[in-house]
């Protein structure tokens, strides 16, 4: 059973970094100003992580666990891997920070390809008799994912406002249907 208090100060830790996020890049934010907006101190920080790359790798890695069981449950089901990614994120606020314009890049550069690797396997059925040569799936699926990420970070600029439902049928309409 965790303590209380561990969870307090833990959630405490990502609020700030969230909220922290909203105002400035990853890179730009100090230990110091994430502890003061956390309302904690530095040892009480240092208890829970080593220190800001450890405690954004641990979001990172429950990140990309949470995106490969979508894809993997999926299938080519882009539809519904997509409503389960915006439905993920519109729960947690931290995540979502990371995939941010403030975010970090490694979470970036994950989710595009993970879009990218989706899209290549749901081209190929919708073709029919049409065939694209590799460099021009290669394009098709780098532009399509970078569109999808881009509409996920508007999202999440614009507060979520959309439920995960409206952003994916918004997103699938304008992205076009695969």
């Amino acid at each position: 059973m965790t303590d209380r208090r561990i969870t307090k100060t833990r959630c405490a830790i990502e609020m700030a970094m969230s909220d922290l996020l909203k105002e400035k890049t990853f890179d730009q934010i100090t230990t110091t100003e994430l502890v003061k907006r956390a309302g904690i101190s530095r040892s009480s920080f240092y208890t829970h992580y080593q220190d800001k790359y450890e405690m954004i790798d641990q979001y990172q890695r429950v990140f990309f666990a949470k995106i490969e069981a979508i894809f993997d449950e999926n299938g080519t089901d882009i539809h519904n891997a997509i409503f389960e990614i915006f439905d993920f994120l519109y729960q947690d606020s931290v995540l979502s920070a990371l995939l941010s314009e403030n975010g970090t890049r490694e979470i970036h550069i994950y989710l595009r390809q993970k879009f990218k690797a989706l899209l290549k396997t749901v081209i190929s059925p919708h073709l029919g008799r049409q065939t694209l040569d590799k460099v021009r799936i290669d394009y098709q699926t780098t532009y399509s994912a970078h569109a999808i990420f881009g509409m996920v970070q508007l999202w999440i600029k614009r507060g979520k406002k959309e439920s995960p439902r409206e952003i994916t049928d918004t997103l699938l309409a304008i992205v076009g249907h695969f």
